[in-house]
């Protein structure tokens, strides 16, 4: 890693200047997936106006090793890919800027909440989010995938993008309940004049992954859909189907075929090599073995309506998916229309209502640019009165 300590310049210091704007270091956020290190910085004009928040990914370039070249060709592709990448629901990266020394991917920082930080709160208060509020999240992240995974070249060729890497944190929901997904730094995807970018192998939270991944196998589009019904899921349920409560590996592993162990056990080789949690044997065990049993076990309390719905995502065989991320949005919203047309304006009442009775903070401290943010409070809309649109 590139950084192997906190950065040396503390808050207040600028990191750096771009076409008059000043960039003020606000909080360290911590190492990103490339050696990089992840801050929240302010936008200040040259009359020292608040001009918002950005995420500033900040790699040190002190000496062109190999590995910092690598985490350099990573972090500009990650810039080229996010130029195919226009959709209300996914969050922009706004350039990259390179001064001595260091290059920084100046990207959005979305105000709200992510979803593992609702599902804590959720846990807190004894009762999950509605199922229209979950739907109305899955069905913005589904619609930002569709976006994605349909984008093409200048020359009309596919991009092959897949995210790879979405989990709870990387998908916000804005007080106004609008949904983002987050950071596509661990896409994989088909650049112009390029064969393909990204490592091949999956780098991504293990309990987030789809089986394919998990089992050495080839991942496409309908892999993000996979891991999109495992976060619905817990979301929902506070149920994950890939860490369940009443799992028994050894008997499970005892029932098994010597031929399916002898193939498992080289996924799970396979796999600890890619993560670093402690039960990866579990974890490949399980997305080698569920059924749909499982999941509707997993989904019992929820409407028949929505069981079918996890019941189609959460399938080992990706055949056996969505056929697209435009088809699983597309069952969301209906089942949202059933539901009286939940939108935007009844989310965001559902989270406010959910916010005031944890006892949290709302909108009055989100533009609060001297306190110490929590990640979950960072935000890129302007100060009031402030000149950007």
């Amino acid at each position: 890693m590139v950084f192997s300590r906190p950065p040396a310049f503390p808050p207040g210091n600028v990191l750096f200047r771009r076409d008059g704007i000043a960039y003020e270091l606000v909080q360290d956020l911590g190492p990103g997936s490339h050696g990089e290190r992840i801050v929240l910085a302010l936008k200040r004009d040259r009359s020292g106006k608040d001009l918002g928040r950005v995420i500033v990914k900040t790699l040190a370039l002190p000496v062109l090793t190999r590995a910092t070249q690598e985490a350099r060709k990573r972090l500009e592709e990650e810039v080229q890919l996010a130029t195919f990448l226009q959709h209300p629901n996914i969050a922009r990266v706004h350039g990259l800027h390179e001064v001595r020394g260091a290059l920084h991917v100046i990207m959005e920082a979305v105000s709200g909440r992510s979803l593992e930080s609702l599902l804590t709160l959720a846990h807190g208060r004894g009762r999950y989010f509605s199922e229209s509020f979950m739907l109305h999240v899955g069905a913005q992240v589904a619609s930002a995938l569709a976006h994605a995974h349909g984008r093409r070249d200048t020359k009309g060729q596919p991009l092959h993008i897949v995210h790879r890497a979405i989990d709870p944190t990387r998908i916000r929901v804005k007080l106004s309940g609008k949904a983002k997904l987050m950071d596509f730094g661990l896409a994989s995807a088909h650049l112009p004049g390029r064969r393909t970018v990204r490592v091949p192998r999956p780098r991504g939270d293990a309990y987030y992954t789809s089986p394919e991944a998990l089992l050495g196998e080839p991942e496409d589009a309908r892999s993000d859909l996979f891991v999109l019904g495992l976060v619905l899921l817990e979301f929902a349920t506070g149920r994950h189907l890939l860490n369940p409560p009443d799992l028994l590996p050894r008997e499970v592993w005892a029932r098994l075929p010597e031929a399916e162990r002898e193939r498992l056990g080289h996924a799970i080789g396979r796999a600890q090599d890619v993560w670093a949690e402690p039960d990866m044997g579990e974890i490949v065990l399980r997305a080698a073995t569920f059924t749909p049993a499982d999941v509707a076990k997993a989904a019992e309390n929820l409407s028949e309506p929505v069981r079918a719905l996890f019941l189609k995502l959460l399938r080992r065989n990706p055949a056996e998916r969505f056929a697209s991320a435009a088809e699983a949005e597309d069952r969301m919203r209906k089942l949202l229309h059933e539901r009286d047309d939940y939108g935007h304006a009844r989310a965001a009442a559902e989270l406010q209502a959910a916010l005031e009775e944890a006892g949290e903070a709302l909108a009055a401290e989100e533009y609060g640019a001297r306190r110490v943010l929590h990640p979950d409070d960072i935000s890129t809309e302007p100060s009031p009165g402030s000149c950007e649109a």
